[in-house]
């Protein structure tokens, strides 16, 4: 078997958070089927997601944030690591907002697994491609 592929040679480890968070079991799952439709990892996503809120670029109804609170339903682990400075400023805004980070990411899990949402990409130096 041949195995192809390239070694990046000037790579720049970037400093990442952990998050560990109960969610709902239904969403998550959801999400996860979605995110793998659009073959985009998860941790991808929420970590876009975390840069556009924190920018100013994502709202969420503030209804379907706080409706979390009563969430009695069967929950599942969230546990992944995000860019440290993209979720020290998604926390900032969110704090901002007066508002809790588990709160505002099940209400963004919702409104991706329900909605056809497009996700913005930041290109990385050197990237070349349209």
């Amino acid at each position: 078997m041949i195995m192809a592929g390239y070694i990046k040679v000037s790579v720049k480890k970037l400093p990442t958070q952990a998050l560990n968070m109960q969610v709902n079991k239904s969403i998550f799952y959801d999400f996860k089927v979605k995110c793998k439709e659009k073959g985009l990892p998860l941790n991808v996503v929420i970590e876009v997601f975390m840069n556009q809120y924190a920018n100013g670029k994502y709202h969420l109804d503030k209804k379907d944030i706080l409706k979390w609170k009563e969430d009695g339903e069967e929950t599942e682990t969230l546990n992944s690591t995000f860019n440290k400075e993209i979720y020290t400023r998604f926390k900032s805004a969110v704090k901002k907002d007066r508002l809790f980070v588990k709160y505002v990411i099940s209400a963004f899990i919702e409104d991706y697994s329900k909605n056809d949402l497009v996700m913005e990409f930041a290109r990385m130096d050197g990237d070349k491609s349209d």
